[in-house]
Order: C-alpha cells, then sequence, then structure tokens
C-alpha cells in the first residue's frame, strides 16, 4: 500500500490527542516534534500517573522544566509548563477503569480525543509476572474499553519488534493473534487470566518477586518468548487487536531505540535498556560476547522513532493506515553485531592509548564467544560462587579474618563478584538478541508512505553507522547515560 502526499499537518489540523505514558525517552521527544513542527494542532493531552506525593501536574513540570528534551520548546515557550496552552496534564492511572480520570475529564476526552496514544510499558526485562502482565497486557483492555467509550477516538499503541519472539529470519509486520513464536496455538485471554492467577496463588503464599520472575520466564519460553517483556507485549498487542476494530487500531513496532541523530540534537538518549549496558561493557578491558558476529543489531535513532510514529498517527487519523508499522533498520540499513562492537572498541581504544596501562597492557579487541566458554559472564559467575564459598570458610577462622581484612582481600572479591554478576545479567539479556536469534525486521509500511512535510521524511536508509556510532551515539550515551549506569552497577546509591 503506497501512499503518495501525505500531509502530516493537514492530518493534524484541529485534532485532539491524548499521549498516554508521556514521561518516557520515546514519548518526550515526540510531544516536543508534535508542539514544534505541527501548529495547527488543536490539544495535546498527557496522561500522568500521581507518585510520591506528587500529583500529575507537578510531576510532568518538573520534568517539562528540567529535562533537555525540550529545549527547543523552552526557546518557543517558555521553562513553564502553564505557558504551554496547547498541552495539558490529565491524572489518570491506565491500570484503572476509565484510566483513573476524574468524571468531568473523561466525559471531556470521550467527546473530543481524535487519537489516544499508548506508550506506556513497563520496559525490565527481567521482573515479576504479575506486574509485567498488569501494566504491559491487562492495561490493554482498560486502554480499549476507553477507546470505544469515547465518539470517534482510535487508538495508536506503541509496542516493541521483539514481539516477534524465539524466531529466526525475516519478521513481517503482521500481528500473531492466536499462535504463539514456537507454533503453539492458545488464546492471549486465557494466557492472560492464568497468568495472573497463577500469581496471585504464588503471592497468597507469600512468593517473593524472585519466584515471580521464575514464573514468568517459564510462561513466556514455553509459548517462545525469551522474557516477560517481550511475552506480556505481544500479549497486549493480541488483546487490543480482538478488541478494536481495524480502523482505529495502530500498532507501531521500533526496535531498540538509541540515541537521536538530529532531534532535538545530536546524540540525546537516556534509555538505560537498550546499548548502554552493552557499551559500558566493551568500554571496560572485558570485551568477551556472547554473540555471532554477523548477526543483525536492529537500532533505529529516537528522532527516526518520532517521525515514523508521526506519519503512522496521520495514516490512521485518515483511514488509510497499516496495521502494523516497524521502525526498524535490519532490513532496509543492517549493522552487524561485529560491526557495532568494533565501533565502540575503536571510539574508547583512542582515550586509553593515552593511558600508562594501555601501553603496558593493551585493550583487547573483542572477541565473540559461546555461552560455555570459559570466560563468558554465567561461567565467571560459578567460578566467583566458588571462590566466595571457599573465601566464607576460611573468614570462620578469627586470625584468617583479620588477616584478609588488614590485605584488603575481601573488597577485592567483592569487586569481582558484582562485575562478573554484571557481565552475566548483561549476557542474559542480550542473548537471545546477538546470539540464539537473528532478525530482519520488515520496514515496509513506513517507507510506503511518501510524506509531504520534509521535516517528517523517514529514510533510515540514509544513517551513516560510522559516523552516527562514533559522532553521535557514543558520546550522547557517554554525556547522558554511562555516568548514571556505571554509578548503578557499581554499588553506589546516586547517580552523579
Amino acid at each position: 500500500m503506497t501512499i503518495s502526499n501525505l500531509s502530516i499537518h493537514n492530518s493534524f489540523e484541529g485534532k485532539t490527542i491524548l499521549i498516554i505514558g508521556g514521561s518516557g525517552f520515546i514519548s518526550k521527544v515526540w510531544i516536543s516534534m508534535l508542539l514544534e513542527y505541527i501548529p495547527k494542532i488543536k490539544k495535546v493531552y498527557v496522561l500522568i500517573r500521581p507518585d510520591k506525593g506528587k500529583n500529575a501536574f507537578t510531576r510532568f513540570d518538573e520534568i517539562y522544566s528540567n529535562s533537555p528534551v525540550f529545549k527547543n520548546l523552552h526557546q518557543i515557550y517558555g521553562n513553564s509548563l502553564s505557558k504551554v496552552k496547547k498541552l495539558e496534564v490529565v491524572s489518570g492511572n491506565i491500570c484503572s477503569e476509565y484510566l483513573g480520570l476524574n468524571k468531568q475529564i473523561e466525559e471531556k476526552l470521550c467527546n473530543e480525543l481524535d487519537l489516544v496514544v499508548n506508550f506506556a510499558a513497563d520496559l525490565r526485562f527481567i521482573a515479576p509476572l504479575d506486574q509485567m502482565l498488569k501494566t504491559n497486557s491487562e492495561s490493554t483492555l482498560k486502554i480499549a474499553d476507553f477507546i470505544l467509550s469515547t465518539k470517534h477516538a482510535k487508538l495508536l499503541h506503541i509496542s516493541t519488534c521483539y514481539v516477534a519472539g524465539m524466531a529466526d529470519g525475516i519478521v513481517s509486520e503482521q500481528i500473531l493473534k492466536d499462535v504463539s513464536p514456537n507454533g503453539t496455538k492458545f488464546s492471549a485471554e486465557d494466557e492472560l487470566k492464568g497468568g495472573l492467577q497463577e500469581s496471585l496463588g504464588a503471592r497468597s503464599r507469600n512468593a517473593n518477586d524472585r519466584e515471580l520472575i521464575k514464573i514468568g520466564a517459564i510462561r513466556a519460553e514455553r509459548l517462545g518468548w525469551p522474557n516477560t517483556y517481550t511475552y506480556s507485549k505481544a500479549l497486549g498487542e493480541s488483546l487490543l487487536s480482538k478488541k478494536l476494530p481495524e480502523n482505529r487500531l495502530c500498532i507501531f513496532r521500533p526496535s531498540i531505540v538509541e540515541s537521536a541523530e538530529k532531534y532535538p540534537f545530536p546524540g540525546w538518549n537516556e534509555d538505560f535498556n537498550g546499548t548502554a549496558p552493552f557499551i559500558q561493557m566493551l568500554s571496560s578491558r572485558y570485551r568477551l560476547l556472547v554473540a555471532k558476529p554477523n548477526h543483525n543489531l536492529d537500532i533505529i535513532p529516537v528522532d527516526y522513532v518520532a517521525k515514523g510514529l508521526t506519519i503512522a498517527a496521520s495514516a490512521l487519523l485518515i483511514n488509510k493506515h497499516a496495521q502494523v508499522y516497524q521502525s526498524s533498520t535490519s532490513s532496509v540499513n543492517p549493522l552487524s553485531v561485529e560491526h557495532a562492537s568494533y565501533f565502540v572498541f575503536n571510539f574508547f581504544k583512542k582515550d586509553a592509548q593515552k593511558s600508562l596501562s594501555h601501553m603496558l597492557l593493551p585493550n583487547p579487541r573483542p572477541k565473540f564467544i559461546t555461552p560455555k566458554h570459559i570466560l563468558s559472564g554465567s561461567s565467571i559467575t560459578k567460578y566467583e560462587k566458588s571462590v566466595s564459598f571457599v573465601f566464607d570458610l576460611i573468614k570462620l577462622d578469627k586470625n584468617s579474618a583479620r588477616l584478609i581484612s588488614k590485605m584488603g582481600i575481601e573488597k577485592v572479591i567483592t569487586t569481582i563478584k558484582r562485575k562478573a554478576r554484571t557481565i552475566d545479567t548483561i549476557m542474559k539479556v542480550y542473548k537471545p538478541f546477538i546470539y540464539d536469534y537473528n532478525y530482519t525486521f520488515k520496514s515496509d509500511n513506513l517507507l510506503n508512505h511518501k510524506v509531504v512535510e520534509e521535516e517528517f521524511s523517514y529514510t533510515p536508509t540514509d544513517i551513516k553507522w560510522d559516523k552516527y556510532w562514533n559522532e553521535i551515539h557514543i558520546p550522547g550515551l557517554k554525556q547522558w547515560c554511562l555516568p548514571q549506569l556505571k554509578a548503578l552497577t557499581s554499588g553506589k546509591k546516586n547517580a552523579p
């Protein structure tokens, strides 16, 4: 389906939008882009959940005032959210009936809304099953009910390309409704109900979060998803596709969303769930990757995602949309794990060459290994546990304990333990995507729309990966993400 001369401005003119999950990385970029580039949009509502004694407006006002992503809007409207007349914050909760809106706001939105865009999600890969299902799956039913209660609003739901699960090869732009990635026939409704019931039963037995994480992993892997995140997001897609008619629903799937190429400025990033841990690890001396070098590492800059969202929303508003849009690069401008790894290695090698330690012991190049390698993260963790066990036995002797304390051995072992577990965790999270499965995400539907306005031109084929990684992405992560991530993984309570 090719739509020529799709005008973003014409589609959005006079339209009223509700954004759910407006405090996230992608949503903030999109809000800024909408308000800067589409002056004839009528109104943008942002649903925010009150938290920690702060009401919805205060929470988002602080985000607007302090986040660099809104610097372009600050130049237009100033630093105070109250001056942005086209944007209004509403208090709500996606896990509640009618989104937790008060009656007056609910009635107003039901009459006015043209489009609802749902960014809300629990992005953790490793999390308790009940928490993931409530946020990523059950909430979609609440949102669908709200859509159906409005006069004519439509839903653009943000998902992820990785709902494809444990699958190699080309991933098409379609929804899997009744068949899981491993070919098992299932009902999303029954799976959601069963997962919530199992979680409730476990909690009634005083099961802790760790047990609920294991239960979620088992349920996900049984159907062919590598983690509870992709499993719960896939259930959400399926539930929505059965609840809403096609003319009122569109699914938008980004791949791994990374640093802005240009908007709001080159390098902007605040996402700790993407390649930041991967780059942090490769910036150290440990460069053994459980990965296959020729596998795709599908990343897409956040401003491309924002443009793609605008195109999909525009098409949905005029009933010229596809059911699913994937915003990705692996099918049109592929980047291999090997190339990405060497971009990181070469970037940090420049700094390392100035140090004395590098002169004495040059940093190793990245090496690709299997999970069974003697120095893989999981193997190191096993050795660490054995060493810790012996060490704890030695400490039972008072004289040995005093000697160990005086020599600082315990501090060294604690540091090794923390680093080993960090490496193991990172590799377990990434392994399905860079070792087990090689995805190629089709992204024809966005490319088939020919957009009139140049500022919304969507051309991922133009990305020059060497320039992007060396001049934009890694410097952006160094500035915005890696210091906080380093503080978190080093055991410090507060990031600088």
